[in-house]
């Protein structure tokens, strides 16, 4: 609705039909933890949707829909016209990197999914100083089964390489065993709650992109060489690993070191870390492979040991003990 997440459609549902409510009455109608719920208060007073009323304990109403609403629609139409401003400008600034060039020697489509995987491993191949990227299925595969890899083909070379997630992708099976592989060979890796699309960078000199938005398949791609085009999708890169939360994949200290002191288990650290990125314990089971009640003991123990009354508590606390390193 406009915009709203799903804790907060839950959030102000909660409140539109009845009276003001404290933090632990509306954990109670909405089912939503107490860190998600304050969150998504958080952000429905910054919209302006409902108000948080004077007094202890605290309590929040939703204000009339009708004002509240028309608040969200114009500030959508402002958004609106941003994005329209930015397309023209991008549209401006890519037709005059295109003046006096050849268009076909900048931008070549492949098609098939041997040719998507073998354009895929030349740019990792060809990279002297970095390989950048957007991880998102699908995945493209050779005729011989195997998949285009980062790590593998950089790690020995010196060649730098950062790979930006999606948190709704760690749930797939093997993606977390995958990204911990790579991180172990030198891969930064970075978590966003959703991958707007798949990109491959390498260098300044060649960017691979789906040729359709969100392919079912990847038998479709678009190579792209120096130009606008590319500058655009590097910038857009940047811009999204700025705002992308650090994967850690075992305890650090301070000043980088490994933590060795037996503070945690290695199935410990594993799931600090998944807790950090926001993995439901139904997701960190399945990516670790254990049973859901297991998790949820080892994630009480976590919280217990360092007295911690929130996951999100328990990841400041194990940061300050240096059992793990948070975002930059």
């Amino acid at each position: 609705m406009l915009g709203l997440d799903h804790w907060q459609e839950t959030a102000y549902f909660a409140l539109l039909d009845g009276p003001a409510l404290g933090l632990d009455e509306l954990v109670g109608r909405s089912g939503l933890e107490h860190d998600v719920l304050k969150g998504a208060l958080t952000r429905l007073e910054d919209r302006g949707l409902i108000s948080r009323l004077s007094g202890r304990p605290a309590r929040w109403t939703a204000l009339p829909p009708e004002h509240a609403i028309e608040v969200l629609l114009l500030a959508r139409e402002r958004d609106i016209r941003r994005v329209r401003a930015l397309t023209q400008w991008l549209a401006e600034k890519h037709r005059k990197g295109r003046i006096g060039q050849d268009a076909a020697a900048l931008i070549e489509v492949i098609t098939g999914p041997e040719g998507v995987a073998l354009c895929g491993q030349q740019l990792f191949n060809s990279a002297e100083r970095e390989v950048r990227g957007i991880d998102a299925p699908p995945y493209a595969q050779a005729k011989d089964g195997s998949s285009v890899n980062s790590s593998a083909n950089v790690a020995s070379r010196g060649v730098r390489s950062r790979f930006i997630y999606g948190q709704d992708n760690l749930t797939l099976p093997g993606t977390i065993g995958r990204i911990e592989h790579d991180v172990s060979h030198g891969e930064e890796v970075r978590i966003l709650p959703h991958a707007p699309m798949k990109i491959i960078l390498s260098d300044d000199q060649a960017g691979l992109i789906p040729l359709v938005a969100t392919p079912q398949v990847l038998d479709s791609c678009i190579l792209v060489r120096p130009s606008a085009l590319l500058d655009a999708l590097s910038a857009l890169f940047e811009t999204l690993w700025q705002q992308a939360q650090q994967y850690v994949t075992g305890g650090v200290t301070d000043d980088g070191t490994a933590d060795t002191d037996g503070t945690l288990t290695e199935d410990e650290r594993r799931i600090l870390s998944l807790l950090a990125v926001g993995l439901s314990d139904e997701a960190i089971a399945r990516q670790l492979g254990i049973g859901l009640r297991t998790v949820q003991r080892r994630v009480q123990a976590l919280l217990v040991r360092l007295g911690a009354g929130s996951r999100f508590q328990a990841g400041v606390l194990a940061a300050g003990r240096g059992w793990w390193r948070p975002p930059a």
